[in-house]
């Protein structure tokens, strides 16, 4: 054997380191540690390399000490702060109606429907605003955030106290966009309403009223509404004034029964109505009694609006 030769050659010494290294082999055999090499052997007297297993890590040293803090960066640039009304997206350019995000006091986003087209004119108005208004006149700018709609009867109103709490409906057709948004849009400064209504014979009528509050869920949502400014609707409100939301499942009314199931709808009833907007959609002249969209300075009890409005706008 190859092995044989070289130990004879190495002598007693080299011999002696051979067998060592067998024996270390032999007894590491289930590891994988370097092949031992012998160099040097032949035509010398010594073994010059001898490489076995390493050994077993030693102890993790100490952290080091942190670096030197980096220097600060210079502050970015200050983004915009958010609109908090359809009123100031007028004021930023945006002239033209739909959906838009507005921001609420806490920040929280919230998506709206903005009217910039009605009482004065959303377009024209910033146009005629743009182009030389006189500094002392107050420009008619008109920016209202719709909070209900009733357009075609696609969404049922008929719902619970949950529902109302935190809005329903569609972005395209009728919703209703949630009491705990209606008194965040209203906590802050004060806002004013109109009422919007058309019949199925294309007639329109109005109704403003100069104050328009929604209190928490904590004092049940209650209605706390300014003077009637005027319109051709009428005031069909008035009597609604400090009254509390009622829901079919949360009868919070001054009737001793429950103005919500009798007519169908979610409403600040007191005994019960003289307007019923989230009422039946009954399209039109209808038998029965003050149950559908009704405005009963308008067109009485009898009469379910095609389409309503119900929409604020900050003063």
């Amino acid at each position: 054997m190859r092995l044989a030769g070289v130990a004879v050659a190495l002598g007693p010494t080299g011999q002696l380191l051979l067998a060592l290294c067998m024996d270390t082999l032999a007894a590491q055999a289930a590891d994988t540690c370097p092949e031992v090499k012998v160099l040097g052997v032949e035509g010398a007297d010594r073994l010059a390399i001898l490489r076995g297993c390493p050994g077993a890590a030693g102890p993790k040293g100490e952290a080091g000490a942190p670096g030197a803090r980096g220097d600060r960066g210079e502050p970015g640039v200050r983004g915009e702060r958010g609109p908090r009304s359809c009123k100031e997206l007028l004021s930023r350019g945006h002239f033209l109606s739909g959906w838009y995000t507005i921001y609420l006091s806490d920040c929280r986003p919230l998506a709206v429907l903005c009217d910039m087209d009605t009482d004065g004119g959303g377009w024209a108005a910033t146009l005629a605003c743009g182009l030389g208004w006189p500094e002392e006149l107050t420009c008619p700018r008109a920016a209202h955030q719709v909070f209900q709609r009733r357009s075609d009867g696609s969404v049922d109103f008929y719902r619970d106290w949950a529902a109302y709490k935190r809005g329903f409906g569609t972005q395209l057709g009728e919703f209703w966009l949630g009491n705990d948004n209606l008194h965040a849009l209203t906590a802050r400064g004060t806002s004013e309403l109109r009422v919007d209504l058309e019949d199925f014979e294309g007639n329109h009528q109005f109704a403003h009223y100069r104050a328009f509050r929604v209190l928490g869920e904590a004092e049940h949502y209650k209605l706390v509404l300014g003077p009637f400014v005027g319109g051709s609707a009428g005031d069909s409100l008035a009597g609604h004034q400090n009254q509390a939301f009622s829901t079919k499942d949360r009868d919070q009314d001054a009737s001793a029964g429950s103005c919500a199931e009798r007519f169908q709808g979610a409403w600040w009833y007191n005994n019960c109505h003289s307007a019923n907007l989230n009422g039946r959609y009954l399209r039109g002249a209808h038998e029965s009694y003050a149950d559908g969209v009704n405005w009963s300075t308008g067109r009485g009890y009898k009469y379910s609006y095609k389409v309503s409005e119900m929409k604020l706008r900050p003063t």
